[in-house]
């Protein structure tokens, strides 16, 4: 084929204008910005296809790379179906981290060296040095913890000071992160983020290496670009040089995965990395409905830092955005079983946390529902706080038995000391209630005896409540809360108690019982252990995290549980700028998930104090007034570079200060090497201020950016 023209004829598929230019761009490098439902996947089907049937480009020079082993195949799968299968099989389609494989694997044969053995599961060895520091046996919450932080350490590049940095964990991180990095370079090993690690100093190291790949891949495709972490885009910056032929695809508003080392600021800053390179745009959403795509298109533009984007759509109107109050978080569940049971529409309920699903599926199940879920984690059912609640059970069934009050003293908000404990298998009579014991054991302060009185009542009564009544009385009278307080100030996160304890009053309150709750949730935890798609049939409704629904859509969106704690989270506050724009990005993604039909259910409870998402009000009912971004805008063209959009706040919305107003407020005081104080980060130190916004480096909390006007106006920094 001689031009574009005569190769879009002959596989006969239309492109947009902006979908063509960034098609026949090959050379140089580009960075592609796509929004929600642009079509971004057949744009980079037809740009291979394009290099090979136009430009006659030899295959093996061309090296695709995205983020997922699925997102592999997906693309291999569509070039195939598009195009030609034998082309398919000649390409190459891989994630960075096998790219980087290969290139410790060139590394051995080319200088005859043995690198280290890849360690394939990391869980035995985290939970032996566990077992050895801490003397304590980790959950497989712990461990799933420290290796996501492991991963995000390395992922970001992170000195051992910065490690230190990071919010306080249960255990002393750093110390299980030494003595890990110990023990595989004793052993040779080398784990899944270790491969970025050793590919990118390979290439740094030996320049024949490097130019050996950089002759190899003339063409270099990347997608999913806003998912990268910081290691991955050295390597890609290297691969590509200053002159290579880099295409990027990606969407800095769809940068969802900080938690585990996603690094947008590599897409807001491409022009600096590569001056002649050129941001092209894709703003056309071919998804989702004029009410949908307009209104997704306001929030978004909550956050300060990202691209100019105008998001656009050729559909219809169709129905506004809806908001729907129900009395409690069971009325949403069985809102959503009646609309599923009644229409035959592709639905999918999206949420924050995975829990969110569990009672939805025993609703689902209890119905014959088919449903699917996408990368659901049992992690909720080996929870400590389900082995604690069995435990207070066991207990009120069995009071004189001193073994179980052994496991659970502490957790009862009594002040009892080991030594007393080791002291009442001596004085405890045949048959005696342990509380008895413990009284007569006397030498206790009054106080304590009443406390004592009111925890034999309170098991008492726990033997014959109903679980839904019986966990709240554990919480309130039995004093598990003030043990759930301290956890969560050693480390634990409190919106995912909350979240947990939630789910576990919704499943008591469909039991009579205690033994028939525990009965429940052993089989919700077999059925979830089931394969994906339910009933082998073709499943009615897709569960999905928020995170997990990424580059998937539905006629029919629902978003359950979100509210204030959850979305944003807690940890977000909108004067902490990264973390906030990441939870505005989320809910950005979960609306666009949506062809039709958008859903948010809102729980209308004076009772338990929940709140819905301020997000929901910011994308049905517009942006709150705001105040233009007081600093500097980030350098660059108007078209190619990150618009400042200030980020208004979510708990502080009564001020709306004008641009005037914020040119009059005083901020001499604020300088750096300023020490402050936040209400809920402590102490810190201003690093650099550039206008209204500072980077504060927390003694506790580590770095943040803030907007001084915000904190100052709301009494949040002194």
């Amino acid at each position: 084929m001689k031009n574009y023209e005569e190769f879009k004829k002959s596989y006969q598929f239309q492109l947009n204008e902006q979908q063509e230019k960034a098609v026949i761009r090959t050379k140089g490098q580009s960075l592609l910005l796509a929004v929600p439902g642009s079509g971004k996947t057949t744009v980079i089907i037809c740009r291979i296809a394009y290099l090979l049937m136009v430009e006659k480009i030899d295959p093996g020079e061309i090296l695709t790379l995205t983020f997922s082993r699925m997102g592999a195949r997906d693309l291999k799968q569509r070039y195939q179906n598009m195009f030609s299968k034998n082309q398919a099989e000649s390409l190459q389609f891989s994630t960075i981290h096998s790219f980087a494989l290969s290139v410790i694997r060139q590394y051995e044969r080319s200088y005859r060296r043995q690198a280290y053995t890849v360690l394939g599961n990391t869980s035995p060895v985290i939970k032996d040095l566990y077992r050895e520091l801490f003397q304590a046996f980790p959950g497989e919450i712990e461990l799933g913890e420290i290796s996501q932080r492991i991963g995000f350490c390395k992922n970001m590049l992170l000195t051992t000071k910065e490690i230190k940095l990071l919010p306080p964990m249960e255990i002393d991180f750093i110390k299980i992160y030494e003595a890990y990095e110990a023990y595989k370079l004793t052993a040779h090993l080398m784990d899944f983020d270790d491969i970025l690690k050793y590919a990118w100093g390979l290439l740094k190291k030996y320049p024949e290496l490097l130019n050996f790949f950089q002759k190899k891949y003339n063409y270099i495709h990347l997608d999913e670009a806003q998912d990268t972490s910081k290691i991955q885009f050295k390597i890609i910056e290297l691969l590509a040089g200053k002159n290579g032929n880099l295409f990027m695809v990606g969407d800095e508003d769809q940068s969802i995965y900080g938690f585990r080392g996603a690094f947008p600021e590599s897409l807001l800053s491409f022009k600096e990395t590569w001056p002649q390179g050129e941001v092209l745009l894709m703003e056309t959403n071919y998804r989702s409905t004029r009410q949908i795509v307009e209104k997704a298109n306001a929030f978004i533009k909550l956050n300060h830092e990202r691209y100019k984007k105008e998001m656009d759509t050729p559909n219809g109107v169709g129905i506004p955005i809806i908001r729907e109050w129900v009395k409690s978080s069971e009325d949403q569940y069985k809102l959503i079983i009646e609309s599923i049971k009644h229409e035959g529409k592709e639905t999918a309920v999206l949420y924050r946390n995975n829990e969110s699903a569990i009672p939805l599926v025993d609703l689902l199940d209890g119905e014959k529902i088919p449903y699917q879920i996408k990368e659901h984690s049992p992690q909720f059912f080996t929870h400590f706080m389900i082995k604690d609640i069995q435990l207070f059970y066991q207990f009120a069934c069995y009071p004189t038995d001193p073994d179980l009050f052994a496991q659970m003293y502490y957790k009862m908000d009594a002040a009892i000391s080991k030594e007393t404990v080791a002291q009442l298998k001596n004085h405890l009579g045949l048959n005696q209630n342990v509380f008895d014991a413990l009284i007569n054991l006397s030498r206790k302060r009054p106080w304590q005896i009443e406390r004592f009185k009111e925890l034999k009542d309170g098991f008492q009564r726990l033997k014959t409540a109903n679980p839904q009544n019986g966990i709240q009385m554990i919480l309130d009278d039995l004093g598990y809360r003030s043990y759930l307080n301290f956890r969560i100030s050693s480390g634990q996160s409190e919106e995912n108690i909350e979240q947990k304890l939630s789910v576990l009053k919704i499943l008591g309150g469909r039991v009579a019982n205690f033994k028939d709750f525990f009965t429940k949730l052993d089989l919700l935890e077999e059925k979830l252990k089931e394969p994906q798609t339910q009933n082998d049939k073709k499943p009615r409704v897709t569960l999905s995290t928020l995170h997990s629904s990424k580059g998937l859509e539905f006629e029919k969106v629902f978003i359950i549980d979100a509210t204030e704690g959850q979305l944003p989270s807690v940890s977000s506050a909108p004067e902490d700028e990264k973390q906030y724009a990441e939870e505005v990005r989320l809910f950005y993604v979960g609306a666009t998930r949506a062809k039709k039909e958008l859903i948010f259910l809102c729980v209308k409870s004076k009772q338990n104090g929940i709140k819905p998402s301020p997000f929901i009000a910011y994308i049905i009912d517009g942006l709150p007034k705001k105040k233009p971004h007081s600093g500097k805008p980030v350098a660059g063209s108007k078209n190619q570079s990150p618009q400042s959009v200030f980020n208004p706040s979510i708990k502080w919305q009564d001020y709306t200060g004008t641009q005037e107003e914020n040119a009059d407020m005083d901020l001499s005081a604020y300088q750096k090497d300023t020490i402050v104080t936040h209400q809920r980060f402590g102490k810190g130190t201003i690093v650099e201020k550039n206008g209204a916004f500072a980077t504060i480096q927390f003694e506790k909390a580590g770095e943040k950016k803030m907007n001084l006007v915000i904190c100052i106006t709301n009494g949040v920094i002194k």
